[in-house]
């Protein structure tokens, strides 16, 4: 990823306390936003993936060719592979695969 900043287009999803529109870097005192393919992401049996948090970002990107099926805060769950999603946001995908991420984190999806 380029210094340059992301031109988002509008059709873009923000799952974050952030109101975040047009340009996610100008809202984050020009930070650039790490962006991540869904189709990069490894789900574990379960069709799960959880983001945990630990450098901090405030935001992060996501390039979807999936419809997003579902969004919401997961009550009680560990998922297949043994981490504990409770209270975390999830976001679930046409493809079956649901995106568990920490409180905190501006998830911003995009279509791909």
């Amino acid at each position: 990823m380029s210094d340059t900043a992301i031109n988002w287009p509008a059709d873009e999803v923000d799952l974050g306390p952030l109101d975040v529109a047009g340009d996610p870097a100008a809202e984050l005192g020009g930070a650039p936003v790490v962006e991540l393919a869904l189709s990069d992401l490894v789900q574990d049996a379960g069709g799960e993936v959880v983001l945990y948090n630990d450098s901090g970002l405030r935001a992060l990107g996501l390039v979807a060719d999936e419809a997003i099926v579902g969004t919401g805060e997961a009550g009680a769950h560990v998922t297949a592979s043994g981490a504990d999603v409770t209270g975390f946001k999830f976001v679930s995908f046409a493809n079956g695969l649901t995106l568990y991420y920490q409180d905190g984190l501006d998830l911003i999806v995009r279509p791909a």
